[in-house]
């Protein structure tokens, strides 16, 4: 009859005191993690709720952007443009229309209705936001748009100061074709085509905004389609 091997009271003992050791260092470091959460500056909390904030502030206005029914506007929900005074610039700006503009911006004669609004990223300022209304006295530039006469009557809406780089996303070239291996790419600049010369609209931004040395990240979706002022029919392609 064999006997049965099993372990001895020492190495019971020994293997509950290493047991106890590795719990009550686990329960220390999660201790001292729980305090440095609770313990961590209030505006570091500020700072994450101001960057969830502006990201979710410019996926509502981009899912709200309609292509605007004015004879002489561009007949895109969201496209690329230069507002009055930045026709000289290298690359153009994200461009969106909205029937009713957000509190956010001031319009001096009551709310904000029909407006143009470009995303712009100021090297001094921050995210800011470029717009004008159909309500303000315009006139027609090269291309038969209507905008405000000069720069000056631009409206600057300041979206965050804490927002310092601005990169666009892409989803594979231009020309590829449906079943061409893609890729996201991410770009400091607007994507141009080289043969047309036209630049490419993103399909995500991705903004990063820093503060106290510490950067955190959001990307935005920009979706390109959207339905005509009918609310029936599709916006031609």
């Amino acid at each position: 009859m064999k006997r049965i091997q099993g372990f001895s009271m020492v190495e019971v003992l020994l293997a509950l005191a290493i047991g106890g050791l590795v719990l009550m260092a686990a329960s220390g470091l999660l201790v001292t993690i729980s305090q440095a959460w609770a313990n961590r500056p209030a505006t570091r909390d500020a700072f994450d709720a101001h960057v969830n904030g502006v990201a979710h502030f410019l996926t509502a206005m981009l899912e709200e952007a309609t292509i605007s029914d004015h004879p002489s506007q561009n007949k895109k929900a969201v496209g690329l443009g230069r507002p009055v005074g930045f026709s000289d610039s290298d690359d153009p700006l994200i461009r969106f229309y909205l029937r009713e503009a957000p509190p956010l911006f001031f319009w001096p004669h009551g709310p904000a209705t029909r407006v143009h609004s470009f995303l712009y990223l100021d090297d001094r300022d921050g995210l800011t936001l470029l717009w004008f209304t159909e309500l303000q006295e315009l006139e027609k530039n090269e291309k038969g748009e209507s905008e405000p006469e000069d720069e000056n009557d631009l409206f600057r809406t300041l979206i965050s100061p804490f927002c310092e780089k601005l990169y666009y996303c892409y989803y594979g070239d231009e020309d590829a074709l449906p079943d061409d291996i893609k890729d996201w790419e991410i770009k400091d600049g607007l994507e141009e085509n080289l043969q047309s010369g036209k630049f490419r609209l993103p399909a995500f931004v991705k903004l990063v905004f820093r503060w106290d040395e510490e950067d955190l990240e959001r990307t935005v979706t920009i979706a390109i389609d959207r339905p005509a002022p009918s609310g029936v029919e599709e916006e031609p392609k």
